[in-house]
């Protein structure tokens, strides 16, 4: 969990306020065509372009802190490593700055800090945006790039609006934050409610029966597991709930995505209550610029978009030795196609069982939540939707589809990964 308590006062996780000096903002831890989703390469200079300038001169005083022989002897970190990841807190600084405030901020002193428990600080006399060397060791770049945004929002209210006089997390505050499209909150855990904990209790409840060796149990949980998120929500939807919307990343980040990446990213779209974006992103401990997947929606359904895509991503991987030595192939020249074809079977199974439950009046109509898509696109105002030929259909691909069509989920129950993530269950193939 990371929080945040601004105007002197800093807060770690385990001990008491502090006094650390007036004007610092800290934040601390706590087969056919189908669509893909990306983000264009954003206003003057986004991060595309930026990082071809990557070692183009910075402004004096651009980089500060620790010097790269500290960090090399006294954290373990190389040299030019810690060099690039303070020239990348720059660019990616100057991107939101162009790209959300139109470039009226003053390029501050920028600097990796060794703070463990404070990830991101604003000092406002020293005009210096600090970020912790762990926050970009150990959590992902996006989570990082939040942080920057929350401290470049103190640097707003500062130097544009000029408001000195109110708590650090303002009305002030809030309005910057809405300009950045970060979290005014201190704390960048999204909270469950009440009654999401309930739904998650019940539905752990319902799959553990998908550890079951028979499979008609097995797949008569899962059903019933997924009516029961689709009745939460369309609930939610009907009466116009208040429900808190967050984002998360999942998998790796990659250069170039394969065609089962996005049948993969279309079936949480579709079936899971999430929308999806390739988002530009960077790999610091690989130095390793590239796209991941976001998933936008409420926590309950960010948790089964996660579960899912982690089940999913293995299934396919175990699935094909079995391919292979089924019918005897040579190398793996033929598995991204059989992957590829496993989830649109995938994706057609699904799109089958709600037409036919549809057909029969079993199944509520999911029409979407349009507050969900006014969060994403709020979020990702420059994003364009291209069609995207499938696969060519080899029989590996042809049979994955087939093996597709026959893939039950085996939701986990207690088996939780240090991340949070989810794993699928031992047992888990097809039906």
């Amino acid at each position: 969990m990371r929080s945040c308590q601004c105007g002197g006062a800093a807060r770690s996780r385990e001990e008491p306020d502090s006094r650390s000096g007036a004007g610092r903002q800290t934040r601390h831890r706590g087969g056919r065509g189908f669509q893909s989703h990306h983000e264009r390469p954003c206003g003057r200079g986004g991060p595309g372009e930026l990082f071809h300038r990557l070692h183009a001169d910075l402004p004096p005083g651009a980089i500060g802190g620790v010097n790269s022989v500290v960090a090399e002897r006294e954290f373990g970190i190389d040299g030019e490593l810690w060099t690039v990841w303070n020239r990348k807190l720059y660019h990616w600084w100057l991107h939101y700055n162009e790209e959300y405030l139109a470039g009226r901020l003053k390029t501050p002193l920028i600097e990796l800090s060794t703070a463990v428990r404070t990830l991101g600080q604003w000092d406002r006399t020293h005009r210096r945006i600090s970020v912790s060397l762990e926050h970009v060791r150990g959590d992902p770049w996006m989570a990082v790039m939040d942080t920057l945004r929350h401290e470049m929002a103190h640097q707003y209210v500062d130097e544009i609006l000029e408001v000195n006089d109110e708590t650090p997390h303002s009305a002030a505050f809030a309005r910057a934050c809405r300009q950045l499209r970060c979290s005014p909150r201190a704390s960048a855990t999204q909270a469950l409610g009440e009654e999401d904990e309930r739904l998650l209790r019940v539905l752990k409840k319902v799959l553990s029966l998908a550890a079951s060796p028979n499979e008609h149990e097995a797949q008569a949980a899962v059903e019933k597991a997924r009516r029961l998120l689709l009745d939460y929500n369309a609930d939610v939807v009907a009466l116009d709930r208040e429900r808190d919307f967050g984002n998360r990343c999942l998998g790796p980040i990659k250069g170039r995505r394969s065609s089962w990446e996005l049948w993969l990213a279309m079936i949480l779209n579709e079936f899971f209550f999430v929308e999806v974006l390739w988002t530009r992103s960077y790999d610091a401990l690989g130095d390793r610029d590239g796209t991941v997947l976001t998933v936008y929606g409420t926590a309950t359904n960010l948790e089964m978009a996660e579960y899912v895509y982690a089940y999913l991503s293995q299934l396919i991987y175990r699935l094909w030795p079995q391919y292979v030595q089924r019918l005897g192939i040579q190398g793996n020249r033929e598995r991204q196609g059989y992957f590829a074809g496993v989830l649109q079977g995938f994706h057609g199974k699904l799109t089958e069982r709600e037409r036919q439950s549809r057909s029969a009046g079993r199944e509520l109509v999911w029409i979407g939540d349009s507050r969900l898509v006014e969060y994403y696109r709020y979020h990702n105002p420059r994003v364009v939707t291209r069609k995207t030929g499938g696969v060519v259909a080899s029989d590996a691909f042809l049979d994955g589809v087939e093996e597709g069509r026959r893939v039950t989920i085996h939701p986990p129950v207690a088996a939780v990964t240090a991340s949070g993530g989810l794993l699928a269950a031992r047992g888990g193939g097809v039906k």
